[in-house]
């Protein structure tokens, strides 16, 4: 049986031969970072100090050669042949909540825009003695759904709700896009109605609020990345934070605008909110024209200070990420979530005989890497 040694730390963990390594650190709640679970984004970059594992099923943009031969290793890639002894980067002020399996129903339905709907859960099945559900702002959990006796309909989203809306109502709300060939979408108001039972599996990703940064606070999200950047605006002005936070919320059209009412209620209430929406085509008075990112980059000449979270697509996350690097914001300081196209392997090991995942939207993450992994 290998035993992974983590020696700053402390940690030596056992675990068996072919054992996926990042499943391992995240059962025993070693707190790395982590994102699209799949090879794609980098975030889980460790270094491997001594022994040997089977890296597979990786983009070279995630782990370019140069990095492999210094050592570096994907921890969502790499299968355990035998000891190793690992170092990890930059855990960062990452906090680990310990991943549940509850139950919950919804109780609320609603379009937010034309195809997107506000989904709202009641967990009614707590495991751990009744303990609250706990995570961070910006967090995502994995849904899913029973069809029939042989298929479950499982996908990722992030919350829109608060955690204060977990811990104290059991409640958990998420913004969904419904597309025309969305295997979990396209069962909004059909499938998946009020009263609906769902399983709950989470929280999971590393891209979340850190509530011991003191600096200015720029939150951008695109479409339905509006979600999880609300839910860490909310959490940062409600916990006090005095640095100015700004949200630039982007959209394609003003028909796909939605949230501007919530972001005006909090600009009354905190002096040190404001936000912009960006709309791309025939932008209304009011709102700014373009697109989100490069907004945000026009407004801001010096982010020296700042911390930068990004949730959308992956052309807007990763574009706006570089310029960021490029004029000088540390890698730490940069929390991005985009939304990657998965890959069949990673719905294999769901508790089910058969798994549909929406191919058109599945949402993965993807988190900045720390400054040793700056040049990916």
């Amino acid at each position: 049986m290998p035993t992974i040694s983590i020696p700053t730390s402390g940690l030596e963990l056992k675990a068996d031969t072919d054992d996926n390594l990042l499943k391992v650190l995240r059962r025993h709640e070693v707190p790395i970072h982590y994102s699209c679970k799949q090879g794609e984004c980098g975030s889980c970059k460790c270094m491997l100090e001594r022994g040997e594992v089977e890296i597979r099923g990786y983009k070279d943009s995630a782990l370019p050669p140069s990095q492999r031969a210094q050592g570096l290793i994907l921890a969502c890639c790499s299968r355990l042949k035998g000891d190793v002894q690992l170092r990890l980067i930059d855990s960062d002020d990452y906090i680990v909540h310990p991943e549940r399996q509850l139950v919950a129903e919804v109780i609320a339905l609603r379009e937010l825009a034309p195809e997107v709907f506000g989904l709202r859960l009641k967990i009614r099945d707590v495991d751990r003695d009744g303990e609250p559900f706990i995570f961070s702002a910006g967090q995502y959990v994995q849904l899913s759904v029973q069809t029939d006796a042989d298929t479950r309909i499982a996908r990722d989203f992030s919350m829109a709700s608060t955690p204060v809306d977990a811990e104290y109502d059991d409640e958990l709300e998420f913004h969904i896009r419904r597309t025309a060939t969305g295997a979990f979408s396209g069962l909004l108001g059909n499938g998946i109605r009020l009263g609906s039972t769902m399983v709950v599996d989470g929280p999971m990703g590393s891209s979340h609020f850190r509530p011991r940064h003191q600096g200015p606070l720029y939150a951008v999200a695109a479409g339905t990345g509006f979600a999880p950047m609300l839910s860490i605006v909310k959490t940062a002005l409600h916990n006090g934070k005095l640095e100015p936070v700004v949200f630039y919320a982007g959209f394609k059209t003003p028909a796909e605008v939605y949230g501007r009412e919530d972001l005006a209620l909090l600009q009354r209430e905190f002096n040190n909110f404001r936000f912009d929406v960006v709309v791309e085509q025939d932008a209304g008075a009011g709102d700014r024209t373009g697109r989100v990112g490069d907004v945000l980059l026009h407004d801001v000449a010096d982010f020296a200070g700042a911390k930068v979270y990004l949730a959308g697509s992956p052309g807007m996350v990763e574009t706006v990420s570089a310029c960021l690097l490029e004029r000088g914001l540390p890698a730490a300081d940069v929390h991005a979530d985009a939304f990657y196209a998965p890959k069949t392997e990673r719905t294999q090991a769901l508790p089910a005989a058969q798994v549909v995942v929406d191919a058109t939207a599945e949402k993965n993450r993807f988190s900045l890497p720390s400054p040793l992994q700056s040049e990916v």
